[in-house]
């Protein structure tokens, strides 16, 4: 029993809600409750001697509450960063004190190093300005030198030039000298010669005498054909008389150059005067053959309007199928049967001479006897003209009678 009653008990405290187990319901004597002295306990001292506006804002309160919250944490994070600095100022003041024991004794312990190696560093200056004086001896020796050696090269460079001046010469005499001579002599024109003076940068290096030498030995012998300068002179008159000769020639096939380009022109002339009457020609034709073309359609025109308003009226119409007929049936009648497939003209025409040959014929009988003969004729085609009739009749009756008969045997319709 006693279990029972404490199930029931637990089952009255106790509470679920959507799962959720709610806290049991009873008297809350231990539960110790929070005020704001808790908090502040000088909350109210602060509005002392004041009378307290009454809020009963629980909205009011939280936000009061979280503002103090966030104000104290900031107090406390300026008061962090305060510590943090005077930390960082003492360290600052410590390194510096540090610094200025540690220059203080290197600056002791230089002071001690100049005043041991004074008279070191002295005699070490008398020796550099000694140097220097024995420098600026040597770079004087120098310049002259450099300007001995300028002088040097210059008149070497001369010399080269001027021997280069004389080879070009030498080979322009080459030149003038007959072809036969230098033939015989062996003589090369145009050759290259190496530079015979070759200067280095270095001024120390000394300059090859031998290898000069043997450059300038390398060259040719000098071989002239002409011995004094009035040859020469002789030789130019030729070339300049041989020139006068040449500009002669060359006035005259000018002159006949001119003539050709004048007769050029005028050949370009006439044929540009021919081709302008040959194309004036062309397109007379052109417009000859367009004229023709029109009237061609003009006359296909007129063929084809005629072709189909009278031939096609001569030759399919009603009419001339008929005489067709007729003359094909009298040719056939009285000639032959028409198996050649003749034309309606050439049977017309055969039965024309056929006509001319009976007629000569009847010419030679007896005029009474042609006239019974012709009564006869005409009795006859009467006859046959009636039997046709009569034909004619009575196929028309047999006609009727066969309508009539269909219609006897065909059922009777019932209504």
């Amino acid at each position: 029993m006693d279990s029972k009653n404490k199930k029931n008990i637990r089952r009255q405290t106790r509470k679920t809600i959507a799962g959720i187990k709610l806290p049991p319901i009873g008297p809350a004597a231990d539960i110790q409750i929070k005020t704001i002295l808790d908090i502040d306990p000088d909350y109210y001292s602060l509005v002392e001697g004041r009378p307290i506006k009454p809020n009963t804002s629980i909205h009011k309160y939280k936000q009061n509450i979280k503002e103090v919250a966030l104000k104290r944490t900031l107090h406390g994070f300026l008061v962090d960063e305060i510590l943090r600095i005077d930390k960082e100022i003492e360290t600052e003041k410590n390194i510096y004190e540090t610094a200025s024991k540690h220059f203080e004794e290197y600056q002791n312990s230089f002071d001690k190093f100049l005043a041991d190696d004074n008279n070191k560093t002295i005699s070490v200056m008398k020796k550099s300005d000694g140097l220097a004086k024995d420098l600026v001896n040597r770079s004087d020796e120098c310049k002259k030198a450099n300007y001995e050696m300028a002088s040097l090269k210059s008149k070497l460079q001369y010399i080269d030039e001027t021997l280069v001046i004389l080879l070009s010469f030498q080979n322009f005499l080459y030149k003038a000298a007959p072809i036969l001579w230098r033939e015989e002599h062996k003589i090369r024109l145009d050759i290259k010669h190496n530079e015979i003076f070759s200067m280095d940068s270095d001024i120390f290096s000394k300059i090859d005498i031998n290898a000069i030498k043997e450059r300038l030995s390398q060259l040719p012998e000098p071989r002239l054909y002409f011995e004094t300068p009035e040859q020469i002179l002789i030789v130019f008159d030729s070339l300049e008389k041989q020139n006068l000769n040449y500009l002669l020639v060359t006035e005259e096939l000018n002159s006949e150059k001119n003539r050709f380009m004048k007769t050029l022109d005028i050949l370009k002339i006439k044929l540009r005067q021919e081709l302008d009457f040959i194309q004036q020609k062309i397109k007379e034709i052109e417009d000859i053959i367009i004229l023709n073309d029109i009237r061609a359609s003009e006359v296909k025109q007129i063929f084809f309007r005629i072709l189909e308003e009278k031939i096609r009226y001569l030759v399919s119409s009603e009419m001339a199928l008929q005489i067709f007929n007729y003359v094909e049936f009298t040719y056939e009648q009285v000639i032959t049967s028409n198996e050649t497939e003749l034309s309606s003209l050439e049977m017309a025409m055969a039965l024309e001479s056929e006509y001319d040959n009976l007629m000569m014929d009847i010419s030679a009988f007896d005029l009474e006897y042609v006239k019974t003969i012709e009564k006869e004729i005409y009795e006859h085609g009467e006859k046959e003209i009636k039997d046709a009739t009569e034909a004619t009749k009575l196929l028309k009756e047999i006609d009727k009678l066969s309508r009539r008969l269909k219609s006897a045997f065909e059922p009777t319709r019932r209504k």
